[in-house]
């Protein structure tokens, strides 16, 4: 008899998991896009309608309480029902809200629509990052599923490349056009060429056709019949066993670090474009210059997972959140301008994005692969405490403070971050 987790961590990267890492991160590409892009419409929304752009605090933060919701309460049914089902149904759940948006004609319906689209979106993370894990071998499953999970900040950068041509061309509804015809797009793909988790089959459907078809793509001449899966792996997993005494410590400091991580970084989401434009930068470079972090954190996410695998997670996330609070220092005492702020943002953007990658992955690899979507949808849930809270308390910091000062503001958090990645221990690392 041949244990799955074994089998597949003795496998070495090869064009199968290539393949799903890239399918992954082009689903995932286009959820970064759907959270930049009610941010990246605020501008001209609010221009369109006369209002102020700190009316919409509620409207973008209604998608990140959707994605607290859809993590919490249908994320974990993939434990159970399958990684693959529920990411068809959720990202085309999440694509779907997000064409109806573009005719949204009221606040309700903004809140509305990107509540939904938030439901999706949280439920169809956490079971990609699970399925990604579950392929990956250990070695290198880090690296490999903060680097499909870069998909997230490449598809908010997208959004802030493309946004001024879509304006041009077209109104805001656009943006939203765009990125739910494409997002439904992506899901299509996924439902043709992405495969069911090889663990959770045979956990749980241990005489499915669909073993031996898996093994031919990874494992060519191994027995689907010769499969087994240790025992702990198959029970029912609940947010109660994430907190039983062996998961309670890397889950409280997983949760913690992660709420303040996606504080900073969905406060820079929602409003960095208003921002740089009180600032007095162009609406074009405004749109551009507010998701350059997004691309640093692609390369920071991909670097920094490289010194998980060689068992430092601490080491990693730590320099990550360090580099971030020195980006955000120079932002405050460099006058504004995309020329002289741009290199900062890269650095702001390596450390946050980079982190906030590299805790998905450790969120997947702190558990067991029957915790393992459960494990990742409760850490996103409770990271929505931070996300939700950004927006909202944003629209009262731009209120009453510069440009330079709401910045500066963010560093605390980044330190705290930093205090707790210290804590991340090797042994946590699950198979």
């Amino acid at each position: 008899m041949t244990d799955v987790s074994d089998l597949i961590d003795a496998r070495p990267v090869s064009g199968f998991h290539i393949g799903l890492m890239v399918l992954c991160a082009l689903v995932l590409l286009f959820d970064g896009y759907d959270l930049q892009v009610m941010a990246l419409a605020v501008p001209s929304v609010a221009e369109a309608w006369g209002e102020p752009p700190s009316k919409f605090g509620l409207a973008l933060s209604a998608s990140l309480i959707g994605m607290g919701l859809g993590a919490a309460f249908l994320a974990p049914l993939g434990d159970r029902l399958g990684r693959k089902p529920l990411v068809m149904a959720s990202i085309t759940v999440a694509g779907a809200a997000t064409l109806v948006t573009a005719f949204a004609d009221s606040f309700n319906d903004f809140v509305i629509w990107r509540l939904v689209t938030g439901v999706g979106m949280g439920a169809f993370i956490a079971n990609v990052t699970a399925l990604l894990s579950d392929y990956m071998p250990a070695r290198k499953r880090t690296v490999l599923v903060a680097t499909a999970y870069s998909g997230v900040a490449l598809g908010a950068f997208f959004a802030g490349l493309v946004a001024p041509l879509i304006l041009r061309v077209a109104d805001w509804r656009g943006l939203f056009l765009f990125g739910g015809i494409a997002t439904l797009l992506a899901a299509s793909l996924f439902v043709v060429f992405a495969p069911e988790s090889l663990k959770f089959l045979v956990a749980r459907k241990p005489g499915s056709p669909r073993i031996a078809s898996i093994l031919k793509r990874l494992a060519p001449g191994v027995d689907p019949s010769s499969l087994t899966i240790a025992r702990e792996s198959v029970r029912k997993a609940s947010v109660m066993d994430l907190l039983a005494k062996e998961f309670r410590a890397r889950t409280a400091l997983l949760w913690s670090v992660y709420v303040f991580n996606v504080f900073i970084i969905f406060m820079l989401t929602s409003w960095l474009p208003t921002l740089l434009r009180s600032a007095g930068w162009p609406s074009d470079q405004a749109l551009t210059g507010s998701v350059l972090f997004q691309l640093g954190g692609v390369v920071g996410g991909i670097t920094l997972a490289t010194q998980v695998d060689r068992g430092r997670p601490n080491v990693a996330l730590t320099v990550g959140y360090v580099l971030c609070a020195i980006g955000l220092a120079g932002l405050v005492v460099t006058p504004s301008s995309f020329v002289n702020w741009a290199g900062l943002m890269l650095l702001v953007g390596f450390g946050i994005s980079g982190a906030l990658n590299l805790l998905v992955a450790l969120a997947a690899a702190f558990y067991p692969v029957t915790l393992r979507a459960a494990g990742v949808g409760w850490a996103i849930t409770i990271g929505r405490l931070g996300a939700i809270s950004a927006p909202l308390l944003g629209g009262v910091i731009i209120q009453h403070f510069s440009p330079v000062g709401a910045l500066g503001l963010m560093i605390l958090p980044a330190l705290i971050c930093a205090g707790g990645a210290l804590m991340v221990r090797r042994q946590w690392l699950e198979r």
